[in-house]
């Protein structure tokens, strides 16, 4: 009876998983309540075995495969957001270029589907997969060369450990600010953060892709090699070209700089006049000044007096100088904010903004901003932190705003729109699996209340699948034409593809026809 209900569990979710893979990746959790740990006994080895049965023979009891009856199974499936329940027949950690090739042959010759992963941040499911996963985490070297000024550095890499190691000997490249994001996905995606005006994005820097194509084969791409992906993997480039393994990146000396804050103590009713002298201010700033705008909504769990700083509203940003930082005066004394100034090496301020939540669930959304918000949208965003003070809730509600400019519009990438004046990130972290219905229906509600003038344009590294089938133009805007003429050069089978993969036509799901 125990065998014959043990064999029942599995074949349910097996089935299950297939179902909601097939239809486009949708994670059980999304529509059912699973418990965030599953009882141990529910996959006894005897049940991972029968798993296992239908995994090619080439892809089973390889070193560096985890498979379900594996004692590392349950913790290896797991991403950074913990929404999403996948019980994959595999995840591969492979060690060598050699083995990357191996497996991407074998699943190419099977018609396989897979996810990639290179730090396990994805918003989204999009590094999950109810099939095959491939992990990066161990293609994590970071070669530093002083006398070329240049870094090569893994596609598994975490930004925690680049800023350590290039900030040891005051270097560094753009990155964002999220410790945990893993290299590749960031610089594939473009990569914004606190160095862009100074140095432009992530992928600005990149002199080269160490990648396995379609074929199976490890190319070099750079400006002369391949120079049409070289141009599509900065900025488009997330799973949906091939496997990138490293990348070679200039460095940018910087011996010091200044880290500023500026700091009210929560009251929605500032946020207008805060925004507005902001935006206001950054319009003429120098490119070596950086400058966020971040409303935090304080609550009693992720506001922990000896981690998280005690204040909810503030603007904070890098002064690439040894100069002194006054530049803030002229538009914000009259708002009495307090003021924290530090200068030091870049590693040694990157503590003051290298930071990201520890609850377990979360939801982003976002908007690149082609101009200053108006009052309007100002008075929007006031009235919807204001209903949430009634509200009291146990969640983490976090807008973030970046302003762009400096140098991030002198190259020529696939990250669109370079113009931008600046982008709005808007986070949700909450901590028990039950409320993530009611935190997604209010973010989808406050982000469908934006009016269409503000922006249509997305940050296609903060992946939302609530885009829909319009995520290609909200993303990449008037390069989607470009990129798919280069899926098709590269990869015309659609070998590596997920639910915001660029396809192979217009119109296609996952690059199948829209017909």
């Amino acid at each position: 009876m125990g065998n014959i209900f043990t064999k029942s569990v599995v074949t349910f979710f097996m089935c299950v998983g297939t179902m909601f893979s097939l239809c486009g990746d949708r994670p059980l959790h999304d529509h059912y309540f699973l418990p965030y740990k599953l009882p141990e006994n529910l996959f006894p080895v005897k049940s991972s075995i029968t798993l296992t049965d239908f995994i090619p023979p080439e892809l089973r009891n390889l070193a560096y495969g985890i498979y379900p009856e594996s004692p590392e199974y349950n913790t290896a499936r797991l991403i950074y957001n913990k929404r999403f329940v996948y019980f994959p027949k595999a995840i591969f950690v492979p060690t060598t270029p050699q083995e990357v090739q191996y497996l991407v042959g074998v699943l190419k010759q099977y018609n396989l589907p897979f996810a990639i992963q290179s730090g396990g941040h994805c918003i989204e499911p999009g590094s999950l997969s109810s099939y095959y996963v491939i992990s990066l985490k161990n293609f994590n070297s970071i070669i530093p060369d002083i006398t070329t000024g240049q870094v090569y550095i893994g596609a598994g890499a975490k930004i925690e450990t680049v800023l350590q190691t290039l900030g040891l000997i005051d270097y560094a490249i753009p990155t964002g600010t999220c410790p945990s994001v893993g290299i590749a996905g960031l610089t594939l995606g473009g990569g914004l953060g606190l160095l862009g005006r100074p140095y432009g994005l992530t992928c600005d820097s990149v002199q080269s892709i160490t990648f396995v194509n379609a074929d199976a084969e490890i190319i070099e791409v750079s400006a002369t090699n391949y120079p049409d992906l070289f141009w599509a993997l900065r900025g488009g480039g997330n799973g949906s070209y091939g496997i990138a393994l490293g990348f070679t990146f200039n460095m940018h000396y910087i011996p010091v700089v200044t880290y500023y804050e500026l700091i009210w103590n929560y009251d929605p009713q500032l946020i207008p006049d805060i925004m507005i002298a902001w935006q206001k201010w950054t319009k003429n700033l120098p490119e070596i000044i950086s400058s966020d705008l971040a409303i935090r909504h304080p609550n009693y769990l992720a506001a922990n007096p000896e981690e998280t700083p005690p204040f909810t509203i503030r603007i904070f940003g890098l002064k690439v100088s040894s100069e002194p930082f006054t530049e803030w005066e002229e538009a914000f004394q009259c708002l009495h904010p307090d003021v924290f100034i530090r200068s030091g090496s870049y590693l040694e301020m990157s503590k003051f903004w290298a930071r990201e939540s520890d609850l377990p669930f979360l939801k982003y959304k976002s908007k690149i901003l082609m101009k200053p918000l108006n009052l309007s949208a100002i008075m929007d965003i006031t009235r919807f932190f204001i209903q949430l003070e009634r509200g009291n809730p146990s969640d983490l509600i976090y807008f973030e705003f970046e302003r762009l400019g400096g140098q991030v519009p002198n190259n020529h990438t696939a990250f669109f729109p370079r113009r931008a004046f600046g982008w709005w990130a808007q986070a949700y972290f909450w901590p028990e699996q039950e409320q993530s219905e009611e935190i997604l229906a209010l973010s989808r509600r406050f982000y469908a209340s934006i009016p269409k003038e503000v922006s249509r344009y997305c940050y296609a590294n903060l992946v939302d699948y609530d885009l829909g089938k319009r995520y290609l133009k909200d993303y990449y805007g008037n390069h989607v034409d470009r990129l798919i003429r280069i899926k098709r050069k590269y990869d015309p089978t659609n070998l590596f593809h997920w639910k915001q993969s660029i396809p192979l036509r217009k119109g296609g799901c996952r690059g199948e026809s829209s017909s």
